[in-house]
């Protein structure tokens, strides 16, 4: 049962807006804030290099290395700490040894941080071949393992659109890609701290996922996880102290084995205390019952949309394939005054292409708005929103 009252109450925000926008980021809860002011205020008050301090400090890090792998069913030896999503994508495509002919395949519903790093390999005479998804969004996987081929490395697809809100069948696309000895990465970025995830169950090769989002942790913290057997094979794109090991007197160095590799020089220390205190809240609320309460939000959010006179839903039109994130348009209002309005009456949602251009170009639009919420969101204040926008639209119709 999740205890709405506590929830609320560590979030200070929702004594002003209604915020209805966790697929760009979410607020923290106020105990995750507590974390890492507490660390900076130490810091501050007796210097980061006290010995004792610093010692402990980094034997911290390693305990919430060990909490994010369990939070996915990995070993601490598979976890790299990392600033965002992107820069994880960036460390595969740039880390693994291409060859000239190789394929890698995404979807047609991925934004530009898991497409162009993609593409930007074709200088290396890899070919970017896309999926194009059914009318829902998903991923049909007849379809898939016709697109496979000798030559295809590696399959990277987004576990849920942030701009359609299809939830792929992670599973069933790794168990084909092994099936072909085919790598996979899956973006998570969309669903860490929402969906309950098991990279080992899964069979995903690499996972990658920013903490700002659905887990509520702060900007600036994420995760990579590398299949234990595959960190060798992946070469850092950068170098710096931990991370790696510097033979001087042989001017020879070599990396560290495990996914520390990934993470040269000092690390984001108040973003990892951060990350590791959204995990034990997430942990506190259960990540079913987390799954549980955003399926029901996302069920009514749709049905009180379509009482919406020229609205226009995107993304799967079967429920059961989405989650959450509701993108749409209305008639005769831009996207952008609709956001706008209802963020002078303290609801916030966001509008724009979410840098999805084929989801754009799918729908034959420029923009569009989107809903997201999240456990903390009631059913009131959907009906509120949803309220607010058709007072919008029928003053939009009499000027």
């Amino acid at each position: 049962m999740i205890d709405m009252r506590k929830i609320q109450q560590d979030m200070p925000l929702l004594e002003h807006y209604i915020y209805l926008n966790t697929a760009a980021a979410s607020a923290m809860p106020q105990p995750v804030v507590d974390e890492m002011t507490s660390y900076l205020q130490k810091q501050a008050s007796i210097g980061p290099y006290l010995p004792s301090f610093r010692q402990e400090t980094y034997a911290q890090v390693e305990r919430i290395r060990e909490k994010a792998a369990l939070f996915i069913g990995a070993t601490k030896e598979e976890i790299a700490f990392v600033p965002n999503g992107s820069v994880a994508i960036n460390y595969v495509a740039g880390g693994l040894q291409w060859k000239q002919g190789d394929e890698v395949i995404v979807l047609d519903t991925e934004m530009l941080s898991n497409y162009v790093p993609w593409l930007a390999l074709q200088q290396q005479g890899v070919q970017l071949k896309v999926l194009k998804t059914n009318d829902e969004y998903m991923v049909d996987l007849y379809a898939l393992e016709q697109l496979i081929t000798p030559q295809t490395k590696l399959i990277a697809f987004a576990h849920m659109s942030n701009a359609a809100g299809a939830l792929q069948p992670a599973k069933e696309i790794c168990q084909l890609a092994q099936q072909h000895h085919v790598l996979t990465l899956m973006n998570a970025n969309q669903t860490l701290g929402l969906t309950p995830m098991n990279v080992a169950e899964l069979g995903c090769d690499f996972l990658v996922a920013c903490g700002r989002k659905w887990l509520r942790g702060p900007e600036g913290s994420g995760i990579l996880y590398v299949r234990e057997a595959l960190i060798p094979t992946l070469t850092p794109i950068m170098i710096g102290w931990g991370s790696t090991q510097w033979d001087y007197q042989n001017n020879a160095y070599s990396f560290v084995e495990t996914a520390k590799r990934f993470e040269p020089g000092c690390p984001i220390i108040p973003s990892i205390f951060g990350l590791g205190a959204a995990i034990d809240y997430a942990n506190n609320i259960g990540i079913h019952h987390i799954y549980d309460r955003v399926k029901q939000l996302t069920n009514y959010l749709i049905e009180q949309l379509a009482t919406i006179p020229g609205i226009v839903l995107y993304g799967p039109q079967n429920s059961a394939h989405r989650l959450s994130i509701t993108p749409f348009n209305i008639e005769g209002l831009s996207p952008d005054e609709l956001t706008n309005a209802l963020a002078e009456h303290g609801v916030i949602i966001e509008a724009g292409t979410f840098m999805a251009n084929t989801i754009m170009e799918r729908n034959q639009i420029s923009k569009m708005a989107r809903f997201s919420p999240h456990y903390f969101n009631t059913f009131e204040e959907i009906d509120k929103a949803v309220s607010i926008m058709k007072k919008i639209q029928a003053k939009a119709q009499d000027s």
